[in-house]
């Protein structure tokens, strides 16, 4: 089975448009070579592991008589269905067929500035990384802005995150997001980032949300500047024999639930929704050997290249015991052992001994933003 990407722009919304027989014309003449209902091939399997809207790269079997019997695409994978997969190089867009897929996977962000492997990415390729790691219940889009709303847990999963073009003009744009809150119940949170300590003023999005009333953090201080910190997962000091045990489990378990709410309270139905929302998370937990609760817990998010800590916590009474380290230590190990290299986390720039136990173990802060809202929300 020897194909040819198409060579015409797709709309990913009707992947079988002008597909009818088994050897058609593309959008722009050339062959397409379709072949339909084999749906349980070899590259039907590999590429059912690829996460649409995220970087892939794909090896393409080439049609017979090519010079080259396979090539490959790297670019974003925006649709998939039965038959084809739509991805988005930097020169086109292009519809591959499953079947003559030879081998698929997601893989990081590109490098964008010098440096270590969490330093070279971009704050915007960054922020798009994590909103996947923390996926909103109810998830929509304007241009690249993401909309989120999960029923108020947490604010990067009610805010709108603002980043690259909204394909709108700004203020059309703004008033797309607040009609789209408006329509769920819920207060519009705009979620806007930028360099450390970067003046929010001279942001255009900031600045034009400050003259419609909106104010810095909505009112509250641990919204007023959150920190992006990066490290290299290499250089987080490693689990010792002396190291209390720590669990690792790929579902969400009631007790590990039940021990999250005592450091935030959860929405019931949408907090289970977020913290199983990405395409892969571990819960980790450390158990208290007396009295069998958990007393200590973190999340991780899993990414290509890449790890996100959420929700690190330990119980009051056990503090000052190693034990958020030791956490930190166990996701880092899993990070080593599957090929990420780089770990994220976001921690509120008022929460000084948070930033210091952070800094302590190598993070160093990437970018920073903040939220801007209306005081009444």
């Amino acid at each position: 089975m020897n194909r040819e990407p198409t060579d015409g722009p797709t709309d990913e919304t009707n992947l079988h448009a002008g597909t009818e027989g088994s050897r058609g014309t593309s959008s722009q003449g050339g062959p397409s070579h379709v072949a339909r209902g084999a749906t349980d091939t070899p590259g039907h399997r590999l590429s059912a592991a690829l996460t649409v809207g995220s970087r892939v790269v794909v090896r393409y079997r080439l049609a017979e008589g090519a010079e080259a019997g396979a090539t490959d695409f790297l670019g974003e994978l925006v649709a998939r269905d039965d038959d084809f997969l739509v991805v988005d190089t930097k020169t086109e867009r292009v519809k591959l067929i499953r079947a003559d897929v030879i081998a698929a996977k997601d893989v990081p962000p590109p490098a964008s500035r010098p440096g270590h492997a969490h330093e070279r990415i971009s704050a915007d390729d960054l922020e798009k990384l994590m909103a996947k790691g923390w996926q909103a219940l109810d998830r929509g889009g304007l241009g690249d802005w993401v909309l989120r709303a999960s029923e108020g847990f947490t604010g990067r999963a009610n805010s709108a995150l603002v980043v690259g073009d909204p394909s709108l003009p700004l203020p059309q744009a703004i008033d797309f997001v607040e009609k789209w809150y408006d329509g769920r119940g819920r207060p519009t949170v705009f979620q806007v980032h930028g360099e450390r300590g970067f003046d929010v003023g001279t942001d255009p999005v900031a600045a034009a949300l400050l003259e419609r009333g909106y104010i810095v953090g909505g009112g509250r201080d641990d919204w007023q500047r959150v920190l992006i910190m990066t490290g290299l997962s290499a250089a987080v000091p490693p689990l010792t024999e002396e190291s209390v045990p720590v669990t690792a489990d790929a579902e969400l378990k009631l007790d590990w639930l039940q021990a999250y709410a005592e450091q935030r309270p959860i929405v019931p139905g949408a907090t289970e929704a977020v913290l199983t929302g990405s395409e892969g998370q571990l819960f980790l937990s450390v158990t208290d050997p007396q009295s069998h609760r958990i007393i200590a817990l973190a999340r991780m998010a899993i990414h290509p290249g890449w790890a996100g800590i959420f929700g690190l916590w330990v119980h009051p009474d056990h503090r000052r015991e190693g034990l958020a380290s030791t956490l930190v230590s166990a996701v880092a190990m899993v990070a080593r052992e599957n090929n990420m290299p780089a770990i994220y986390l976001q921690v509120s720039a008022d929460n000084t001994d948070g930033v210091a136990f952070w800094q302590e173990l190598g993070f160093g802060v990437h970018h920073e933003y903040t939220y801007l809202s209306r005081p009444t929300a």
